[in-house]
């Protein structure tokens, strides 16, 4: 994969992360304002999985394509973590953290894997424009 298809996986995991984010943050008071909401399948706990599931592959990908041409370790550890901390919140956060605490674990997450996919756009970035200068 060239740098164009991993530069667009990371902003794509990015924007995913976000995405999953503003869900926990916003959804609850979207559903205060707006209580005819709550029909819609976005508070279920199957439309965070079903992010989790976008963002994993997408994730890995990025960050291993990334980091073989970089090498930098930061970038696979916030990766790792912000993957893994995403993926058990997503199964066992509401029994484990309560509601809140899964949306704050969740928000937390998806920052560090955000910023982990940030890193990794930019030090390719940088690296790309090295090589053509």
């Amino acid at each position: 994969m060239n740098q164009v298809g991993q530069a667009l996986l990371d902003k794509m995991a990015i924007g995913v992360s976000v995405v999953c984010a503003l869900h926990c943050a916003v959804m609850p008071i979207v559903l205060a304002t707006f209580p005819a909401l709550a029909i819609l399948p976005m508070e279920d706990e199957t439309f965070h999985k079903l992010l989790v599931l976008f963002v994993i592959p997408s994730s890995i990908i990025a960050l291993l394509l990334g980091c073989r041409r970089h090498k930098d370790r930061w970038v696979l550890l916030g990766g790792v973590v912000g993957l893994l901390a995403l993926v058990l919140t997503a199964l066992f956060g509401h029994d484990l953290l309560g509601e809140m605490g899964e949306k704050v674990a969740t928000v937390i997450a998806a920052l560090v894997l955000a910023s982990a996919h940030w890193r990794n756009f930019s030090l390719c970035r940088a690296r790309a424009c090295a090589h053509d200068a």
